[in-house]
């Protein structure tokens, strides 16, 4: 499976420009430092001859492009080749397509052609959302979903494969699907995620190219009230549990990762409301689940709300399973 890749080309990526792709503000070679928070003042490095990076606060240091999307994505060599590959030399980063240029001076990558997510195309596919049979059983029978989120959610469903923008060279979604719209904080639809039903070996969540991640039903930030609580899930599934279960609820995108786009729209809506809200989290039982309680009671501590830290029943490995089963008594 490695000899699939060239190896030695990924590593000559900038690292810089995969940096930003993963969600990294980088400003003079320098950025706040995604492995630890608070990170006040930038102190993680990138080194663009060497192709690494070092953080001089907690001393986490990245080997290569390879590398750096290991630690930052939490996945295995040969996932964070093919995500940095996607298909023979090629990547996006932010809304600008990317092509590996082997007839080029330096083998350097260069810029081709921009390319950004046609919402108009995406917005029609949820326009009149209709839930086929795959999504009632996914959501209503085995998550114990409620109707209504379903339905506020404006949660929607493929029963066959669909482009996923106007052009049928756009790659296609998979099918069937449950279709998850991702919503900006004024309510305007930013993203659309498929979740693969069907029972064929096919990639479980995709998304579109050129499609900026955001945190899910972020317009929530913009809703809460002095003296909430705000839940913050681990994935969209916990999410449609937690807001089912009746709390306000939101989800970031990674599962490992609190991007600084996700630091800063929490920390905005705590502000509105002068830090008069608690944050709180069930943690996943595992690895994913324990970095990612660890940044979030980092950025609770940062910003001076209390953080509400709850326990999964044993035997439960996220908040959906605990959920359903409480549903299902």
């Amino acid at each position: 499976m490695r000899n699939s890749f060239d190896i030695d080309k990924l590593k000559a990526i900038p690292i810089i420009e995969v940096a930003e792709r993963l969600g990294i503000e980088v400003r003079g070679h320098k950025a706040h430092c995604v492995f630890h928070s608070p990170d006040r003042h930038p102190s993680l490095r990138f080194y663009e001859n060497r192709g690494t990076a070092h953080c001089f606060t907690c001393g986490k240091h990245c080997s290569s492009t390879i590398d750096l999307v290991m630690q930052v994505r939490n996945c295995s060599f040969v996932e964070a080749c093919k995500w940095l590959s996607e298909g023979d030399s090629s990547y996006t980063q932010g809304n600008t397509s990317y092509k590996y240029n082997s007839h080029s001076s330096g083998e350097s990558y260069k810029k081709t052609s921009e390319e950004t997510a046609d919402l108009v195309h995406l917005a029609r596919l949820i326009y009149n959302p209709h839930l086929n049979s795959d999504a009632r059983r996914f959501l209503f029978d085995e998550r114990k979903i409620s109707k209504e989120v379903a339905e506020r959610m404006h949660l929607s469903s493929l029963s066959r494969e669909v482009p996923m923008s106007g052009s049928i060279h756009g790659g296609w979604f998979n099918a069937p699907s449950l279709l998850i719209p991702y919503f900006s904080v004024d309510g305007e639809l930013v993203n659309l995620q498929a979740r693969y039903l069907g029972s064929e070996k096919k990639p479980r969540f995709q998304f579109p190219k050129g499609a900026r991640t955001i945190i899910f039903n972020a317009p929530q930030l913009a809703q809460l009230a002095p003296g909430d609580h705000l839940c913050i899930a681990e994935g969209v599934s916990d999410c449609l549990a937690m807001l089912s279960a009746g709390y306000k609820a939101i989800a970031v995108p990674s599962a490992t990762l609190l991007t600084c786009d996700d630091r800063r729209l929490i920390i905005e809506a705590a502000e509105r409301v002068n830090g008069n809200i608690d944050i709180d989290i069930w943690p996943d039982n595992d690895r994913a689940g324990s970095e990612l309680a660890s940044q979030i009671a980092l950025l609770a501590t940062d910003i001076g709300v209390t953080l509400h830290h709850h326990r999964l029943p044993e035997g439960c490995k996220d908040f959906g399973d605990y959920w359903g089963g409480i549903k299902n008594i």
